[in-house]
C-alpha cells in the first residue's frame, strides 16, 4: 500500500468517524415528543384497516413521510372472518389505510 492510499484511508476513516459522532449526537439531543412517541411504538403490534376491507396486524417496523406503515410477522384478515393468511413484511400505502390500532396491553417501550 502507498502512503497516498494510507492518507487516502485515513482521511475517509476519520469522515466516517465524523459522521457517526454527528448522528450520534442527534440521537442523544432527540427532543421531538412526537418522534418519541412514535419510537415508543416500534416493534409493538399494529391493527390497520384499509380500504379494501383487509385487516394486517403485525409487528410496527416503520413509517415515512408520506404515511406509508411497514409491518414485520404480518398477518391478514378479511372483514368478514375469513380466514388467516400469513404475509410477513409489508408495505401499506398510507393512502389505503383508513385506522390504525396499537395493542396498547402489550406495549414493548412503554416508559
Amino acid at each position: 500500500m502507498s502512503s497516498d492510499e494510507k492518507d487516502s484511508g485515513d482521511e475517509l476513516w476519520e469522515k466516517i468517524q465524523k459522521v457517526r459522532n454527528i448522528h450520534k449526537a442527534e440521537v442523544e439531543q432527540e427532543t421531538n415528543p412526537s418522534r418519541k412517541k412514535l419510537k415508543s411504538w416500534l416493534n409493538n403490534t399494529f391493527r390497520i384497516k384499509m380500504t379494501d376491507g383487509r385487516i394486517l396486524i403485525g409487528m410496527f417496523v416503520c413509517t415515512d413521510a408520506d404515511a406509508n406503515v411497514i409491518l414485520g410477522l404480518t398477518s391478514e384478515f378479511t372483514e368478514n372472518g375469513g380466514e388467516e393468511r400469513v404475509l410477513g413484511l409489508v408495505m401499506i400505502p398510507g393512502r389505503y389505510i383508513v385506522s390504525i390500532e396499537i395493542d396498547e396491553a402489550n406495549l414493548v417501550n412503554a416508559n
